[in-house]
C-alpha cells in the first residue's frame, strides 16, 4: 500500500511527465500544422493524459483516467466497468480542446501585436 507522500509524489511525476510529453509531442508532431491546430491536438492530448478517475466504485485515491480506462476495459469487467472512467476521458477531451483552442487564439494574437 502506498503512504500519501508516495502517492503525491507518483501523481506529481505523472503530471510532470504527461506536461513534458504533450509538449514534446506538439513540438516533433504537430510543428508542421497551423499554430491554433497544433494548439488544440496539443490540449487535446494533455486533456486525455491528464484527467482523473476513480479506480473502481470502492477507490478512494485517483488515478488517471486513460490507465483506469484501460484496465478496467480489458481485465476488471469490461465496458460497464470502464464507464466512469471513459466519461472522465471525454469530459477531459472536451476540456482540453477549450483550453488548447483558446491558448492557440491568445498566444496567437500575442504573436499579431508584435
Amino acid at each position: 500500500m502506498m503512504t500519501s507522500t508516495s502517492y503525491l509524489l507518483a501523481i506529481l511525476i505523472y503530471i510532470t511527465a504527461a506536461v513534458v510529453g504533450a509538449r514534446l509531442i506538439k513540438q516533433l508532431l504537430f510543428s508542421g500544422f497551423s499554430h491554433r491546430l497544433g494548439c488544440t491536438l496539443t490540449g487535446l492530448i494533455a486533456g486525455l493524459l491528464l484527467v482523473p478517475s476513480f479506480a473502481s466504485s470502492e477507490a478512494s485515491t485517483l488515478a488517471p483516467a486513460l490507465v483506469t480506462a484501460l484496465f478496467n476495459l480489458l481485465f476488471a469487467g469490461g465496458l460497464e466497468a470502464a464507464m466512469p472512467a471513459l466519461v472522465m476521458l471525454s469530459l477531459g477531451a472536451i476540456v482540453g480542446c477549450a483550453a488548447g483552442l483558446v491558448w492557440g487564439r491568445l498566444s496567437t494574437s500575442r504573436l499579431e501585436e508584435h
